[in-house]
């Protein structure tokens, strides 16, 4: 009986970026792998991006198709992409056509022309795509489970990594299936007008590998995979250092007080507020003050750009230019149109980890939100976050706009909040004596005494401002405030005369 699994663990690596995440280094070395997707999935581009990765890192590869398009149309289509190198051609990359070697020969003659060119050319990396194709010419499923055994059995002697890309004619599980060391599954779905492209590893054999839906772009670099926030957390092998007593300072000495010096280290605060509230600002103030501490931070924005956002805090005396200079403030943009949460999620993992950031401010919860594509999963993805943001000693704000500017309902935007967030500050704009004004108030502060009073929010010209609390009226937080009933004037009268 022959063992026709890969005995080694060394890993061949795809180049592809993502990917190699999810298969935890890349493929076994002499594996055979099924690539599983309909047409236009990006199963060819897929082959080719691994194809000239792996000669670049001093592989041979050889590409063979079986009815597949004609290989000038392929080098045509995939000339404009970055991983496309042309000098590899035909030294180190090799096409080959075997559509008629299997139509006049059938599996036996196919499987001697492969062994052969891998042979004869020392190919390291072996694609086969078009693999219906011989499926279709098969006489019986059973010459085409011995056709893939003989593949696997001379692949793995020779330690050529095999990968076999197929539409699987779409009849879901088959014997070929179960013979492979892995499978890999491209598909793209549509939400409402939206289209997404997802990954699904469905074995992968002697070795660990993320598991569940991965979604993916093709851009100009070829395929860019995204591993879910909640996986790439999840195996994460990096313990949350012990809670402390430091404090992170706002720089802004009335909201400081409130908070008794500030946020907690390592802690997530949601800013929750209306439009014009001063959200944006105070997550800026709070980059800007742990940047004078030497604590690195990022603006990881969806509704201003970088630009827009320097000038904003300008105008309020807060000037960030001198602070960006010293790699201390970061900032990046991202067009609230068509995100995909999985992106996102990997370019604030690699803010988290590469960067050195200690404060991070994620501002535009509502455009994080529209990037799902499942609903429910905003909340696994935050508390993800968070969760990464503790284990790294990362003090995070994000900020979420109420629903509604005025009324007496404050809804917050997800459930299970305490799992998202420690500390919650309220800003919101209320209307009194026939002026709109700004008022702050702590929501929430986890394990630590705080202010309870609200107080005005002002936002000037040299500078945010909290004032004294409020003393003057009554129902604030709603934005539709009362005056507080002094020198003879009762609560009943002031709401009959405003006629309720």
């Amino acid at each position: 009986m022959t063992e026709t699994k890969p005995l080694q663990t060394e890993r061949v690596s795809t180049g592809i970026q993502g990917l190699d995440t999810l298969l935890h280094g890349g493929f076994v070395k002499g594996g055979v792998y099924m690539v599983l997707g309909m047409p236009g999935a990006g199963k060819t581009i897929l082959g080719n991006q691994v194809c000239f990765h792996h000669v670049r890192t001093g592989g041979r590869a050889l590409y063979v198709t079986l009815l597949a398009e004609s290989h000038a149309r392929m080098i045509a289509n995939l000339g404009p992409l970055d991983f496309f190198d042309a000098s590899r051609i035909p030294e180190a990359m090799v096409y080959l056509s075997a559509y008629f070697v299997l139509e006049e020969g059938g599996l036996d003659a196919l499987i001697d022309l492969i062994r052969k060119e891998v042979r004869a050319r020392g190919t390291t990396l072996l694609i086969l795509d078009g693999l219906v194709a011989a499926e279709e010419l098969a006489p019986s499923e059973r010459a085409f489970k011995k056709f893939i055994h003989a593949l696997q059995v001379m692949t793995s002697l020779v330690g050529c990594t095999t990968l076999l890309l197929t539409t699987g004619q779409g009849k879901g599980l088959k014997a070929e299936h179960t013979m492979v060391d892995g499978l890999l599954v491209l598909r793209e779905r549509t939400f409402g007008v939206r289209t997404v492209r997802e990954l699904i590893i469905r074995k992968f054999r002697g070795s660990a590998h993320l598991r569940g839906q991965h979604s993916f772009d093709i851009t100009q670099q070829g395929l860019v995979v995204h591993p879910r926030l909640e996986a790439l957390v999840e195996q994460s092998n990096v313990q949350a250092p012990p809670l402390t007593d430091e404090r992170r300072a706002f720089g802004i000495p009335g909201l400081d007080e409130m908070l008794h010096g500030g946020v907690f280290q390592g802690s997530s605060t949601m800013l929750l507020g209306s439009p014009g509230s001063g959200k944006t600002l105070l997550g800026l103030h709070f980059l800007a003050e742990g940047a004078r501490q030497r604590e690195r931070g990022h603006y990881f924005a969806f509704h201003d750009s970088p630009h827009r956002a320097r000038e904003q805090a300008a105008r309020v005396g807060l000037h960030l230019d001198p602070l960006i200079e010293q790699g201390l403030f970061e900032l990046s943009f991202r067009p609230p149109t068509e995100n995909l949460l999985d992106a996102l999620g990997v370019q604030l993992v690699s803010i988290i980890r590469e960067r050195g950031v200690r404060r991070l401010f994620l501002d535009g919860f509502d455009a994080l939100h529209k990037a799902v594509v499942h609903p429910p999963r905003i909340t696994r993805f935050m508390a993800a976050l968070v969760n990464e943001c503790r284990a790294r000693g990362v003090t995070m704000l994000f900020s979420v706009e109420t629903e509604s500017l005025f009324g007496l309902e404050l809804k917050l935007p997800v459930r299970g909040v305490s799992m998202l967030c420690e500390n919650i500050i309220l800003t919101r704009c209320t209307e009194l004596r026939a002026e709109l004004r700004r008022f702050i108030y702590i929501l929430k502060l986890r394990t630590s005494a705080h202010d309870h009073t609200l107080r005005e929010f002002h936002i000037r010209d040299k500078g945010l401002e909290v004032g004294e609390p409020f003393a003057e009226a009554q129902l604030l937080v709603t934005g539709l405030s009362v005056q507080s009933p002094g020198k003879g004037k009762t609560r009943k009268g002031l709401l009959k005369r405003r006629g309720k």
